[in-house]
């Protein structure tokens, strides 16, 4: 069932225009191993360039970062690369933008032909590139590269569509429910606190709404103003906790299914019920970055979001946000089930286009060393995709970091699909309806069936009973 390139392309470009977004892959855990063969304080000397291989041509590195955390370390393997090949040139655009705009963008300079040679995107795309013919296979230049021994099994998997590899990741995804201790606190709740259910979260947000006021009870995504956020911050994980599932064995969309209609109930109470989710989250541009704030400022007491954002909170303030921001997994209907959403995070890819594809994965491989890794992750907080960049002192030493390592042995995984970008829409539309009340759960489950069969086709949706 491959879709043609040009197909794909323009799905592609409506995708990006709707603001939908691809899903995230699995990855995973790791094992102790053996320092890297390219540590050290900066990036080292390439094995092409050891071997007496010296590069030449010219490429251009595209990515976005709005924190600045990323480019000293690009900077630094830029600067390697053009040592060690004193015939290249390396060209870095960095783009100070998000990464939903600078997809946008990215999009369209493939689709004009004026790509970058390596590109930086999310590890969610790499079916949506693949299937458009913008990306190329990683396969060839994996067999030389001798540290993606420290990059596990689970790893590739989550990079791995229709048999092939196409990106190289760096710091993995995982999610936390965050909750404020402080706010706990004043309406009588534990410091320590792990839901035993779904129920529990809202009954939480229920009892922060009617003995604290002033602050929002529960920051629940929903509708298309909270892009993949709708999905992988919020419905999925739902799905997954009343024990349903986005695909069956067979590859084909669930719709309508007992799982669907209970996490859309649970929409339904947030919203329209207790009222325990403001209803501007479904009307503001990019509402995450004002959740993310109230958070971090103690004025939203409950949100579940990725483990990234952990790292803003305490550049501004450690100690206050070790004392008052406490993280668990999330709950399951089934008691001790409690699960977190992985992925892959944002990668590196090399263009299909591209005319210096060795001297793109030149520079991939001299970013991705041991040390780079596990520092920037130190920085900007995610579990890291190389098992042996846990042996950095700094990352060691930070107990968040550990904790959201350790939460990837429970992790469940949305599949590698390019479809799964139309996926995202239905659901967006499923949740805005029983949010805003225009209809029931029961009504909107029905309608995201009809939803689902008119993206990705009748024959590859089923409904369960």
């Amino acid at each position: 069932m491959d879709r043609p390139a040009a197909s794909r392309r323009t799905f592609l470009r409506q995708a990006v225009a709707a603001g939908a977004a691809g899903v995230l892959a699995a990855c995973g855990g790791g094992k102790d191993v053996p320092p890297s063969t390219s540590s050290g304080g900066l990036p080292a000397a390439t094995a092409t360039a050891a071997a007496g291989h010296r590069l030449a041509g010219t490429i251009t590195v595209a990515y976005a970062d709005e924190l600045g955390k990323k480019p000293p370390y690009v900077e630094q393997a830029a600067a390697a690369v053009r040592q060690a090949h004193p015939d290249a040139t390396v060209r870095i655009n960095h783009q100070r933008i998000g990464g939903g705009d600078f997809y946008r963008q990215l999009i369209a300079s493939l689709e004009a032909g004026d790509a970058p040679d390596v590109i930086h995107a999310g590890g969610d795309r790499i079916g949506e590139l693949a299937d458009a013919g913008y990306i190329a296979p990683l396969d060839a230049h994996i067999k030389g590269w001798a540290d993606w021994q420290y990059f596990p099994p689970t790893v590739a998997e989550g990079v791995t569509y229709q048999g092939r590899i196409w990106a190289i990741p760096y710091g993995l995804d995982t999610r936390f429910l965050y909750y404020r201790r402080d706010i706990f606190a004043r309406v009588g709740l534990p410091a320590t606190w792990q839901p035993r259910n779904p129920t529990e979260v809202l009954d939480a947000a229920a009892r922060v709404k009617a003995l604290a006021p002033d602050v929002i009870p529960y920051a629940l995504y929903a509708g298309p103003a909270g892009d993949a956020g709708t999905a992988l911050h919020g419905f999925v994980p739902l799905l997954l906790a009343y024990g349903g599932t986005l695909q069956d064995k067979g590859g084909f969309w669930v719709g309508d299914s007992p799982a669907v209609r209970k996490a859309l109930a649970y929409y339904a109470r947030a919203y329209q019920g207790d009222r325990l989710s403001p209803p501007e989250l479904l009307t503001t541009s990019r509402p995450w970055v004002n959740m993310r704030e109230r958070m971090g400022a103690g004025s939203l007491a409950l949100l579940y979001e990725g483990a990234w954002v952990y790292g803003g909170w305490v550049s501004k303030n450690r100690e206050e946000t070790e004392r008052n921001i406490g993280y668990v997994l999330h709950p399951s209907e089934r008691s001790g089930a409690a699960f977190t959403i992985g992925g892959p995070g944002t990668c590196w890819y090399i263009a299909a286009a591209s005319r210096a594809k060795d001297l793109a994965w030149e520079f991939i491989t001299t970013f991705n060393n041991r040390d780079t890794v596990g520092r920037l992750n130190v920085e900007d907080p995610h579990p890291v995709a190389r098992v042996d960049s846990v042996k950095v002192p700094e990352y060691r030493a930070d107990r968040f970091l550990v904790d959201a390592s350790e939460s990837l042995r429970r992790a469940h995984f949305p599949p590698v699909d390019a479809d799964f970008g139309k996926v995202i829409a239905a659901i967006q539309t499923a949740t805005a309806r029983v949010a805003t009340g225009a209809t029931g759960p029961d009504e909107a489950a029905a309608r995201y069936t009809d939803d689902l069969r008119e993206a990705v086709g009748a024959a590859k949706v089923v409904t369960l009973t």
